[in-house]
């Protein structure tokens, strides 16, 4: 399980990593139970989804300067992150 930083995003993954690009899988059906605390449970297929088909409207500067450097092809890569 991967939580993000800042907001209540959480992600599963086989094993835990400091960089995540294609390790998403969908959350396991006792995790829906996080929802109740505020969590919001993102798929594999919405992790995998291009960062382009995003509304990355919200992101600062500095946050694309870092998408510009790192280049996360995914959703997750770009959420999921140890660059920021």
């Amino acid at each position: 399980m991967a939580l993000h930083a800042h907001y209540p995003l959480i992600a599963f993954v086989g094993e835990r990593l400091f960089v995540y690009r294609t390790e998403f899988v969908d959350p396991p059906s006792w995790a829906a139970a996080l929802g109740s605390f505020g969590f919001t449970l993102l798929t594999a297929a919405e992790l995998l989804s291009s960062l382009e088909d995003a509304d990355t409207s919200a992101l600062s500067k500095a946050e694309w300067r870092q998408i510009k450097h790192w280049q996360p092809a995914t959703l997750g890569a770009a959420i999921f992150n140890s660059w920021d």
